[in-house]
C-alpha cells in the first residue's frame, strides 16, 4: 500500500488503514477550512457535506478503513464496498481559501472507537494545514413553518450576533454532542489549537430518531446558511419543490426496503434495525 510523508507514523495502529490518493504538504492547500458531517440524527450533517462534495466536485485525499466500523459490506448498484471515512478537497479557483471535506459511512461502534477515529482525523486535518473546522449536525426539536433555528457552539467564547443578523441562531447553554461530529473539532482544538464551530439545525424529533428519516429540507437549509456565512463558491441549487420531491422519493424507497426486509424472518425473529441517536 502506497504511503506518503503526511501519513507517516499513522499506520502503526493496526486498527486503521489509511489509503492516500495524493501526496501533500502543509503548503499544498491555501488557508484550508474543513467542513465535517458524520452520520447522525436524520443524517443532516452527512447529507449536507455529501451535497457540498458533489457541488464542488471535490477530489479524494484519502480514505480511512477502521476496524471499529460496523462489520458489513455496503452494496450500491450491485457494487461492494466497506464502511470508511473519507477526506476530500476543493481548490478555490479564487485562490483565497481551499475547503477540506470530511464524512463517513458510519460512526464507530464503541466509545473508544469514536475517540480513536476522531483523534486520527484531527491529526490528519492538522497535517493538511486546516485553520478551522466547521461541523454540521442536528438537534431534535419541534419545527413549524417558520425558518428553522440554528444552534451554534464553538471551541472558544463568542458573540452570537456575528452569526445571527436575523435572530435565527442561538447559543447552546448545556448539551452533550455524542459522536465524532463534536469530538473531532474538540480534539483538534485541544491538541493543535484549530478553531472549531458546530452548527446544529432543528429537526422534527419523532421522525428523525424513531423512524430514521433523513430531513432533507433541514439539511439543505443548513448547507445554504453555512455556505452563505463562509462565502463558499456555490449557488442555491435546490428549490423547495426539488427538496420535496427528493424527500418523497427517499421515503418511498425506505418503505419499499422495509417491506422487503420484513419478508425475511431469521430463526430468532425479525432483525431489529438500528436507530441512530448521534447528534
Amino acid at each position: 500500500m502506497q504511503q506518503f510523508e503526511w501519513t507517516k507514523n499513522l499506520t502503526d495502529n493496526f486498527n486503521f488503514r489509511i489509503i492516500p490518493y495524493i501526496d501533500i504538504t502543509t503548503e499544498t492547500y491555501k488557508n484550508p477550512i474543513c467542513v465535517l458531517g458524520m452520520p447522525g440524527i436524520a443524517d443532516i450533517g452527512k447529507f449536507a457535506v455529501d451535497q457540498l462534495i458533489g457541488i464542488l466536485n471535490a477530489k479524494r485525499v484519502c480514505d480511512i478503513i477502521f476496524y471499529d466500523y460496523p462489520a458489513g459490506a455496503i452494496i450500491d448498484n450491485s457494487i461492494l464496498s466497506i464502511p470508511k471515512a473519507e477526506i476530500l478537497a476543493y481548490r478555490d479557483k479564487r485562490n483565497e481559501r481551499d475547503i477540506i471535506l470530511v464524512t463517513a459511512d458510519a460512526q464507530a461502534m464503541t466509545p473508544r472507537g469514536i475517540y480513536e477515529i476522531s483523534d486520527l482525523i484531527s491529526v490528519l486535518l492538522y497535517r493538511l494545514g486546516v485553520k478551522e473546522i466547521i461541523s454540521l449536525g442536528a438537534l431534535p426539536g419541534k419545527r413549524n413553518n417558520d425558518p428553522m433555528n440554528i444552534y451554534v457552539t464553538k471551541t472558544e467564547d463568542f458573540e452570537i450576533d456575528e452569526f445571527s443578523p436575523n435572530n435565527r441562531c442561538q447559543k447552546i447553554s448545556k448539551a452533550v454532542l455524542i459522536g465524532a461530529n463534536g469530538l473531532i473539532p474538540s480534539l483538534a482544538y485541544y491538541r493543535f489549537s484549530i478553531d472549531g464551530t458546530v452548527f446544529l439545525t432543528e429537526t422534527d424529533k419523532k421522525p428523525s430518531i424513531s423512524e430514521g428519516i433523513t430531513d432533507l429540507k433541514a439539511s439543505i437549509q443548513l448547507l445554504e446558511f453555512v455556505a452563505n456565512y463562509y462565502k463558499f463558491p456555490i449557488e442555491a441549487v435546490f428549490s423547495n419543490k426539488k427538496v420535496t420531491d427528493l424527500s418523497k422519493d427517499l421515503e418511498e424507497k425506505r418503505k419499499k426496503l422495509e417491506k422487503e426486509l420484513d419478508s425475511y424472518k431469521p430463526l430468532e425473529g425479525k432483525v431489529e434495525r438500528d436507530k441512530t441517536l448521534y447528534i
